[in-house]
């Protein structure tokens, strides 16, 4: 019977070394929480520099589109009410929109945290935290993003680990 065996590469190590430098840095600065920058360095580091920079770029425009979007949404809640009827009409739009513009100006891997980003600012934070709450959210989104490419920058890659395998046969 053969056992089943776990890999760890170094893509899952650089992923789990991310989340720790991520939570670390918000405990020393105390930020409220660290969800979204970890989430932003799962998210972003890829198995090369280019996938890491594009999905981390998407990343943040996506909060940032988000955070833009739920003041947006606030404004026409105070002017029409929040009632649900506005509500139920409201947001399909903004989404649409939202989607919209992210898919013209090419951050289509951006709109599910652009979604999440909107839906969780306007219906899970307390209305007088909203605005606090965009503004950390963009930029937890940069210090994940800013983590996962330091990170995958100074630590090798499957393809330096060949390069440098092939240079020692040498």
């Amino acid at each position: 019977m053969e056992e089943p065996s776990v890999k760890i590469g170094l893509r899952t190590i650089k992923t789990g070394l991310s989340v720790f430098i991520c939570i670390l840095i918000s405990i020393v600065f105390h930020r409220e929480t660290y969800v979204v920058a970890a989430l932003t360095a799962v998210f972003t580091l890829r198995e090369d520099m280019i996938n890491t920079l594009k999905f981390g770029k998407h990343r943040v425009v996506g909060n940032t589109f988000g955070a833009m979007f739920s003041i947006v949404a606030i404004f026409l809640f105070k002017l029409f009410g929040d009632g649900k009827e506005v509500q139920l009409f409201i947001m399909p739009l903004l989404i649409i929109f939202m989607i919209s513009l992210l898919s013209h100006f090419g951050y289509q891997e951006g709109t599910v945290g652009a979604c999440a980003t909107l839906l969780t600012i306007l219906f899970m934070i307390p209305e007088t935290e909203s605005y606090h709450y965009a503004f950390a959210r963009v930029i937890d989104s940069f210090i994940g993003m800013f983590v996962a490419i330091g990170v995958n920058q100074l630590l090798p890659n499957r393809k330096m680990l060949k390069d440098l395998e092939k240079q020692l046969k040498n």
